[in-house]
């Protein structure tokens, strides 16, 4: 259910663009980011790539990443970018996707459970950020915001004794945390 919300939204605004190319130049962009996440237990790094169109002082785009926040997870998301100010240096942008998990195998944070199944959950990540002209069609961007990050689990613990039945429970992590990035764009 999900993720048909998020594909229409991705569709919404695909169809949003298209209306608006027909009226101004539509030019291709890349922008390269890296950052880091700081929540409540520690600080960790996060990697996006984000391809899309811009039009006048609007852009949009579909990006993919690499976020180490408690887990190591891999984001697919619709990224949107107002621009705005003198020369349009200011923008502001929204992330809105699926958080996918990475790796289903215990580390030694789960001594004590013999398996965990990892899900994937919604990813969102807001905020503002200024871009500076660095060569003729590249650009520097900074940004700061807020970014969640779900996940979803079932862990199971065996028993000591060997005919009693292995025990499951499952849970819902939720992750909001401050994330600071810096990129180039092309």
């Amino acid at each position: 259910m999900k993720l048909r919300i998020i594909y229409g939204l991705m569709l919404s605004c695909i169809l949003y663009s298209s209306a608006l190319a027909q009226d101004g130049k539509v030019k291709f962009h890349s922008i390269e980011n890296g950052g880091v996440t700081i929540g409540e237990s520690e600080a960790n790094a996060v990697f996006q790539t984000v391809n899309g169109i811009s039009v006048h002082d609007w852009f949009l785009g579909v990006g993919f990443g690499v976020d180490y926040y408690q887990y190591k997870t891999l984001p697919l998301f619709l990224d949107a970018r107002s621009f705005f100010g003198k020369k349009q240096k200011w923008f502001l942008y929204g992330n809105l996707g699926y958080n996918f998990a990475s790796h289903n195998k215990p580390g030694k944070e789960f001594f004590y459970y013999d398996s965990y199944d990892l899900k994937g959950g919604v990813y969102t990540d807001f905020g503002i950020g200024i871009r500076t002209q660095l060569i003729k069609k590249s650009s520097l961007y900074f940004s700061l915001g807020h970014s969640y990050k779900e996940l979803q689990s079932k862990y199971g613990i065996a028993p000591l004794c060997l005919e009693c039945e292995t025990s499951f429970y499952n849970y819902k992590f939720g992750y909001g945390r401050i994330i600071a990035k810096a990129g180039i764009g092309f």
